[in-house]
């Protein structure tokens, strides 16, 4: 088992960006193995049933960049970017760079984007069905893995086209940055399990251990039907709470003192990976440092 950090795109972070260098580089020093971000132009307007009225945030390809410069080991990508969102050569050319100037350390979460607002506001095709956002998003990453290994790419897909479309410099991971998909729908497992180097499931939109470990199933049933054989990480975002700390945004992981046993159970049901947010803000650091002397030595 192995354990990152994520932060928010969104406020309070985006209110206080000094907080993004500071996690990252304590993060790295402790000896977590990456540093996550959410990618969103506005913040999700609906979450935990909260109407958001504020949607301060930082762009997230950005705030990595700041943080690549700021730290050496750590690795450095999205929870999830949504694919739909932006032309996937515009996200291909994005990492590659990041991923050169970071010396490969880059992971492009990716997945098909959830908010109607953001996409109306900031898509480049604006919002369109479910079913369509992930057939985009297939596209999108056939697109983008493509660019990242051959030397031009000619795709006539039913969203995206491109002709002779040339990519340089390359990514310095071969083949490419590992992509991690997000999503608990039928459709995205299929995905998962069609071209994902792992899956991480954001615990603020699922249920329980149970529910987990039944939807891992479904992806390794749907890589055997497929004969894959490529490994796949699975992995998991979610909350920690300090003890007694009133959580309103929506559900989580567990309290911070009953981290072990609740790790346990998601091990248990296939998880490898956990990135991990910590509640409340102005505890995020004691909390981290607390976990890595607490709970990661036990899972080493």
């Amino acid at each position: 088992m192995k354990f990152g950090i994520s932060v928010y795109s969104w406020e309070p972070f985006s209110y206080t960006p000094r907080i993004y260098e500071d996690l990252a580089v304590e993060a790295e020093r402790l000896g977590y193995d990456s540093y996550l971000t959410t990618d969103h132009f506005l913040r999700p307007h609906a979450t935990g049933h909260v109407e958001i009225k504020q949607h301060s945030t930082i762009e997230a390809w950005t705030l990595l960049s700041y943080v690549a410069a700021k730290t050496t080991t750590i690795k450095i990508g999205t929870c999830i970017s949504p694919i739909p969102i932006r032309k996937p050569q515009v996200l291909a050319k994005i990492v590659a760079s990041l991923d050169c100037l970071s010396g490969g350390r880059v992971i492009l979460g990716a997945g098909p984007g959830r908010d109607q607002r953001e996409f109306e506001g900031y898509g480049d095709v604006g919002w369109k069905s479910a079913s369509e956002r992930i057939e985009r998003t297939r596209e999108g990453l056939e697109i983008i893995r493509r660019l990242w290994t051959e030397d031009t790419v000619t795709y006539d897909g039913k969203y995206y086209k491109t002709d002779n479309l040339i990519l340089e410099p390359k990514p310095i991971q071969k083949p490419g940055p590992p992509i991690w998909l997000g999503g608990h729908h039928d459709k995205m497992l299929s995905l998962v399990a069609e071209q994902g180097d792992g899956w991480i499931l954001g615990r603020l939109l699922y249920g329980s251990i149970e529910e987990y470990g039944t939807a891992y199933r479904k992806i390794k049933a749907d890589m055997q039907s497929a004969g894959r054989t490529r490994p796949l990480l699975p992995a998991l975002q979610g909350w920690f709470i300090a003890p007694g700390v009133p959580f309103t945004i929506g559900p989580y992981i567990g309290e911070i003192d009953k981290a072990a046993k609740i790790i346990e159970g998601y091990r248990n049901e296939g998880c490898e990976y956990m990135s991990l947010l910590f509640y409340p803000l102005d505890e995020f650091k004691g909390m981290m440092r607390d976990f890595a002397r607490d709970i990661v030595p036990s899972f080493s």
